[in-house]
């Protein structure tokens, strides 16, 4: 049976899990979940995922939920070319292994908190409510990312071309997707692309992903169309 991929390319663990079925080549059959729209708090939905989240996959009757493990599964079920989750190197592995990880609370939680904040100070679209920013909050979500970007560069990266050595991973993938949801604030030059090292990875991580970098980030582009033009 094909692999069924639930998503909202709205969400970034979304966007990650969809460019690398993409990029790699495993067939897939999308269903689209409108976040926007509550369609992840229904019946139907909830009987797939009880908590209520996307993506979520389902590949033979198997079920699985959250995007990190889901990137893993379809690295090892479908023997993908090692460097989208590397395998072979222990040392390697645990590197990408430990990006993952450390991002959630360092790059996903503050990339939130500014995006949220400031779209909602700016406009009101679906469950994103306008309501006014806790200036404080961002203040220190920006903060926190500033830190973060600099630990990408001199920690993670050094003088490597990705995380995991010379080719994209799913953990590139990922934290690109995370740091991406900045730009439909206006944020992502001033608080990311600042950074040299980390402007050229972004870079390369969008070359590498090819055609479809466009394609899949249509969707949150468009926030910052309503943002920009906001009054």
């Amino acid at each position: 049976m094909v692999l069924e991929f639930y998503y909202d390319l709205l969400s970034q663990p979304c966007r990650a899990v969809y460019f690398l079925l993409k990029c790699s080549g495993v067939q897939f059959k999308g269903q689209k979940v409108e976040l926007l729209k509550g369609e992840h708090l229904t019946p139907e939905f909830l009987k797939k995922n009880p908590y209520h989240k996307v993506p979520v996959i389902f590949d033979d009757g198997f079920g699985l939920s959250e995007s990190i493990a889901i990137m893993r599964y379809i690295a090892v079920k479908y023997k993908l070319a090692d460097h989208w989750f590397p395998r072979a190197d222990l040392r390697t592995q645990a590197r990408v292994e430990e990006f993952l990880n450390w991002q959630a609370s360092a790059i996903r939680t503050p990339c939130i908190t500014v995006f949220q904040g400031m779209l909602r100070d700016k406009v009101g679209v679906g469950a994103f409510t306008k309501q006014p920013m806790d200036v404080a909050k961002v203040k220190a979500a920006k903060e926190e990312i500033t830190r973060a970007v600099t630990h990408i560069a001199d920690y993670f990266l050094q003088d490597k071309q990705f995380v995991g050595g010379n080719k994209v991973s799913a953990a590139d993938i990922l934290v690109v997707c995370e740091l991406y949801q900045l730009h439909p604030v206006n944020q992502l030059d001033s608080l990311v692309k600042c950074n040299p090292k980390v402007k050229a990875w972004m870079e390369r991580v969008e070359k590498a992903l090819g055609p479809e970098w466009k394609a899949v980030n249509a969707t949150i582009d468009s926030f910052r169309e309503k943002y920009m033009t906001a009054k």
